[in-house]
């Protein structure tokens, strides 16, 4: 379906199609018009399906100017936040409604600056959101739209009863939804009690599409090799790159050992400042052939078009989260490249597991 055959104003088609976005994807054709129709919503589905939009169209559709903040959404990281709240900001570009992401590693001050702009639309932590709201800054009480996204990724961090504590300072009488790649039990509670009965369930997490358009390859090589096997991938394709490493460690000890060898590359994991985190972001988007080094702080939460590479450096752990990580590449319709370094048979074993479960064949790097 095409952007334009929805029942939304030319301002924000005008603002979509400056991104140069023209196809809707499979969750934007399904939750648009069911948002945009006043239903709460539950979206189950993989990474890297155009979710943001799914649900920032509606919303800025039915936001009304002038009125204070009416729409919050609920993440689970500093990343998420900033990636959600600028995504939102783009396709609100031409309406004069106006965003801001409030989190943790950022000064207070900052953020009660942005909030004195009478913003319509507040994406935060949950830790900060409950800060600012014991201290009086900011009012939920005309909250018409609440967004709780990555869900699951926000309970697995304990933030339970922190998402709870702040759905009972919103108005009972308000549209809901809720996104999650899992729906766990205290998920599936969550929405018992705080979506309405006519709620409509999308489950689009059967759709492989996102991890089938990514070109999936494996190289076996022994651990002493790997930095060596890096490079030849890095020199072969010079595409913009994601390197995911699995510790912080890991990913210091890396930059070093590119740097060495000449090769430009930026790094982030937690323990860098949230000011740090956010120059590096802005200019890995901005070249078009730049390497960033990343522990899984940012396989959920950065929101970057032009990846043409994912490299797992580590082998991830779970399932999921390499589905979360190969879905930072072949974004909106672009192709992509996923490449995982396999030390051992095991390894493999479990690569070739997760490429049977999604229809997919995984193959060697020549």
């Amino acid at each position: 379906m095409k952007f334009s055959e929805l029942n939304i104003n030319d301002k924000i088609i005008k603002a979509i199609q400056r991104k140069e976005f023209t196809e809707t994807s499979l969750i934007q054709e399904k939750v648009i018009p069911a948002a945009l129709s006043g239903k709460d919503l539950v979206g189950k589905s993989q990474t890297g399906t155009g979710k943001t939009a799914a649900f920032a169209i509606p919303i800025i559709e039915k936001t009304v100017l002038g009125q204070g903040v009416s729409t919050l959404v609920v993440v689970p990281t500093r990343e998420l936040a900033l990636q959600v709240k600028e995504e939102i900001a783009s396709i609100a570009f031409f309406t004069g409604i106006k965003s801001v992401a409030v989190f943790g590693g950022q000064s207070i001050n900052t953020q009660l600056g942005l909030l004195k702009r009478k913003p319509e639309i507040v994406v935060g932590t949950p830790g900060r959101l409950l800060d600012l709201i014991s201290r009086k800054v900011l009012n939920l009480s005309r909250i018409r739209f609440l967004v709780l996204d990555e869900a699951d990724k926000m309970f697995d961090m304990g933030f339970r009863d922190d998402v709870a504590k702040i759905i009972s300072f919103t108005p009972k009488e308000k549209q809901s939804m809720v996104f999650s790649a899992t729906m766990p039990s205290d998920i599936l509670e969550l929405i018992d009690l705080n979506l309405r009965k006519n709620k409509i369930v999308f489950d689009l997490s059967s759709d492989n599409k996102p991890v089938q358009e990514v070109e999936q390859f494996y190289v076996m090589v022994d651990k002493s090799q790997k930095v060596t096997a890096l490079e030849r991938v890095l020199l072969f394709d010079d595409s913009k790159t994601l390197v995911f490493c699995r510790t912080k460690r890991t990913v210091d000890w890396l930059e070093r050992q590119l740097s060495r060898k000449r090769i430009p590359v930026l790094a982030i994991h937690g323990d860098k400042s949230q000011s740090s985190r956010n120059k590096i972001i802005e200019e890995f988007k901005r070249s078009k052939n730049a390497i960033l080094v990343a522990t899984d702080v940012v396989s959920r939460g950065i929101h970057v078009e032009d990846i043409g590479n994912v490299v797992n450096f580590d082998f991830p752990q779970e399932t999921e989260t390499y589905l979360h990580r190969i879905g930072r590449t072949a974004r909106q319709g672009r192709k992509g490249k996923a490449i995982s370094f396999c030390v051992n048979l095991m390894e493999l074993d479990s690569l070739e597991s997760v490429g049977a479960s999604n229809n997919t064949i995984i193959q060697q790097l020549q």
